[in-house]
């Protein structure tokens, strides 16, 4: 009898650490996960990778950092195709393309690896992490224009790349946003321009605006290299043209503020972007979430994220999740926010 006990307990224990072995994501320590920017060299960019990573740390997730070597989505599939091979559990990737990643997204799904997009959205993707909803964005970026040129004047925007999805949906909102109001029937959008988050690019751009519209009043971009670029150029040379737009705190604190080229502007936090992003992929891997519309799940970090659908018309194609609103910085916050990210 003795025997036969001690064996029944060996077999308990044997299939207790099998069961263990084959758990939820909470207790494997083998997981990896890698986030795929838009580029190298991204001031942006490379504060999100910094939040991916440590959010991953704090769940004992191993974590991989790739910035293409290119802005496209050629350098991107590369990535990722490299990225399957070495057989990660998880993926995030700031699309460089709306719908050109979609093949090699389906194909990191089809080897079992959890897919998010974050930052820009593109097809093949499980799950779009949205820093802010699209419409919120517009709107302040709307309200800012209307603001600075006094309700009536010239306007421009200085955009990322022409494929960047987050910029397209951002700038068709605004479209859409002043069509439908009347109030905004006095700004007058006289040119989109493309700066290819590259400072020269977007600085050569600035330049170009300057000399092509005299009257322009406002510059609005929803890029952040494109917002630095285009206050440094105004400042340098005296233009009274004012700058709108998402910058980060960082590099915009010399150039933000009353008398300064750009008077306030909006961003969210990076980091907690690139957070996010990993409790996602994480949320997916352990099972909390399927990301389909209507479910909600509690990540890591302990906050809860209600799933909700696409939005085609505004170049979100995957259901999403809202990592929260724009957030006004000025005078009297940037340099506090300036050490901070």
């Amino acid at each position: 009898m003795k025997k036969i006990l001690a064996l029944l307990l060996a077999l308990v224990l044997v299939l207790t650490l099998a069961a263990c072995g084959n758990g939820g994501a909470e207790e494997d320590g083998d997981l990896t996960f890698a986030i795929v920017t838009k580029s190298a060299g991204n001031p942006f960019m490379e504060r999100m990778a910094s939040g991916f990573e440590a959010a991953s740390a704090r769940m004992g997730v191993s974590s991989v950092v790739q910035h293409p070597s290119l802005i496209t989505a050629e350098a991107q599939i590369e990535v990722i195709n490299a990225l399957i091979a070495q057989e990660v559990d998880g993926i995030a990737v700031a699309a460089n393309d709306a719908e050109a990643l979609a093949a090699a997204l389906q194909s990191a799904r089809d080897a079992g690896i959890a897919v998010v997009t974050l930052d820009s959205d593109t097809a093949g993707s499980q799950m779009f992490v949205n820093q802010a909803g699209v419409r919120e964005v517009a709107q302040v970026l709307v309200d800012s224009v209307y603001d600075m040129t006094g309700g009536s004047g010239q306007f421009a925007v200085l955009s990322a790349t022409a494929l960047a999805t987050n910029q397209n949906a951002w700038i068709a909102a605004m479209e859409e946003i002043i069509d439908e109001n009347a109030q905004y029937a006095g700004l007058e959008w006289v040119a989109t321009v493309y700066g290819d988050d590259e400072w020269q690019a977007s600085t050569d751009e600035t330049s170009s605006l300057l000399a092509s519209f005299p009257d322009l009043e406002v510059i609005v971009a929803p890029t952040t290299v494109g917002i630095l670029a285009a206050a440094q150029y105004v400042q340098l040379v005296g233009s009274d043209v004012l700058v709108a737009g998402l910058g980060l705190p960082s590099e915009m604190v010399d150039v933000v503020g009353p008398g300064l080229p750009t008077p306030y502007m909006y961003l969210w936090n990076p980091v907690e972007l690139g957070e996010v992003a990993a409790y996602a992929l994480f949320a997916f891997v352990d099972g909390d979430t399927t990301g389909a519309a209507g479910e909600s799940f509690v990540s890591q970090g302990g906050v809860t994220f209600n799933v909700i659908p696409a939005a085609p018309d505004l170049g979100i194609v995957n259901t999403q999740i809202i990592v929260g609103l724009p957030f006004r910085f000025d005078g009297d916050n940037i340099e506090e926010w300036a050490e901070v990210f």
